[in-house]
């Protein structure tokens, strides 16, 4: 019988509850990727949602595992700690990045702490003529996850519509 994986599990759980708040209109799920790559054997899911509105930011969760954490846990590998990569992102669109970016920054580490890693990237098409820029958040949680995870998954999903809910705001 198959026995499912640290990642099996937490996909199962996650999927769940972000359907959950899809269907009681709190986000709308805008995009869904489940892929195995087969030279490595390593597994990652994604879904993206905007909130219920679905206009402006989009947050991204997505769980990885790689061979090592697969084979380690299929395998019970005794010197491998297996376990699933949760990183969450974030997409918005800003016009004035010395103003918006520090305000994006201090409400992120209120959200999800200081000691967690938030990187914002900006790009913009060259030679665009408008002034708006594509900021990508990324929170990074710089560790692997196991199934004692799956019990705070709700909780984090809430944080995560509390950072659209924060990132449509005026940030100045």
């Amino acid at each position: 019988m198959f026995d499912p994986t640290i990642f099996d599990n937490i996909k199962v759980v996650c999927e769940g509850a972000v359907y959950d708040l899809d269907l009681g209109g709190t986000i709308i799920v805008t995009d869904r990727q489940d892929s195995i790559e087969l030279s490595t054997m390593s597994r990652q899911y994604s879904l993206s949602f905007q909130l219920g509105g679905g206009v402006g930011a989009t947050a991204c969760i997505r769980l990885s595992a790689g061979t090592d954490d697969l084979a380690g846990e299929i395998l019970e590998l005794p010197r491998i700690r297996p376990g699933c990569r949760i990183d969450l992102s974030f997409r918005m669109k800003i016009t004035d990045p010395e103003r918006e970016c520090p305000a994006i920054q201090t409400n992120m580490e209120n959200i999800w702490g200081k000691e967690t890693k938030v990187v914002q990237t900006l790009s913009y098409p060259y030679g665009g003529l408008d002034s708006v820029f594509h900021n990508g958040i990324q929170i990074d949680f710089e560790r692997k996850f196991g199934e004692e995870v799956i019990e705070d998954l709700p909780r984090l999903l809430e944080h995560m519509v509390a950072t659209l809910e924060d990132l449509l705001e005026p940030l100045y």
